[in-house]
């Protein structure tokens, strides 16, 4: 795989990944996963987080305010 960047951006890579002594990719590799930043395939097995909706000032809602079956 090939990504353009700025040469200012590659120099600060290089620039870290010397300081500690490793690969560029593996200090690539390093802060994708700090990020918890993955291809959706490389996540087997794994449970993916739903979205949550902020309502705003409303807030969430109980299940007695939207369903009738509830004592």
């Amino acid at each position: 795989m090939t990504i353009e960047i700025s040469p200012e951006v590659g120099a600060r890579l290089m620039d870290e990944a010397q300081k500690q002594r490793i690969s560029v990719e593996i200090l690539l590799e390093r802060l994708m996963d700090q990020r918890e930043v993955k291809a959706p395939a490389s996540r087997k097995g794994s449970v993916l987080k739903l979205p949550s909706l902020h309502l705003g000032a409303v807030g969430s809602l109980r299940r007695e305010e939207i369903y009738d079956d509830v004592d």
